[in-house]
């Protein structure tokens, strides 16, 4: 076994120890908090924009507003029409409203996880494990991409160190799945 192997067991022992140890209520809440739980909210208001801005009665408040700046015959009120200002104020009151119902659905999962009974702290550890190891797995690829983006001496170098992986991570060191979703976004970014 190499040295990789022996830190690969250490990290999924350690990831299943600490997923056990906090709870997977305890960890969704560390997740889903902070700069994460911004970013989330972000990506979901990106996402429901559309579909929100579809609806009957915002799309009246929408024009409505339009509307009413277009009468005012003021240079400020010019520039907030060109930018779309009635479509910014919709983004920000939904990405406010998302913030809310995220925070309520995390705290909902927290509490239920961590009811006093024996069934559910027994699931709510196995949860916590599992998640925990997902983002060790996540954090593990990471690394590889990022290597792998740094290129050159340092990639050949560690793919010369972990060749011949018990656990075949030289395999996933060449066909991280990473690598593919960002060559298919830059891809379709370039397109």
């Amino acid at each position: 076994m190499q040295i990789i192997d022996w830190v690969a067991i250490g990290v999924v022992l350690g990831a299943i120890a600490l997923g056990s140890l906090l709870g997977f209520g305890k960890l969704l809440k560390i997740f889903t908090g902070g700069i994460v739980g911004v970013i989330i909210s972000i990506v979901v208001t990106y996402f429901c924009f559309g579909v929100v801005a579809s609806w009957g009665f915002v799309q009246d408040i929408m024009l409505k507003l339009h509307g009413a700046m277009e009468n005012a015959n003021n240079g400020f009120v010019e520039i907030l029409i060109k930018i779309g200002i009635e479509k910014i104020i919709l983004a920000v009151a939904l990405f406010i409203i998302i913030q809310i119902i995220r925070v309520i659905i995390v705290s909902i999962i927290k509490g239920v996880m961590e009811a006093e009974n024996v069934v559910i702290k027994t699931i709510n550890r196995v949860l916590g494990a599992i998640f925990m190891l997902a983002v060790a797995c996540m954090v593990w690829l990471l690394v590889f991409h990022i290597i792998q983006l740094i290129g050159g001496g340092t990639a050949e170098g560690f793919k010369i160190k972990i060749s011949g992986s018990v656990f075949k991570l030289d395999w996933v060191y060449e066909n991280n799945p990473l690598r593919f979703i960002f060559q298919k976004i830059g891809e379709t970014v370039n397109v």
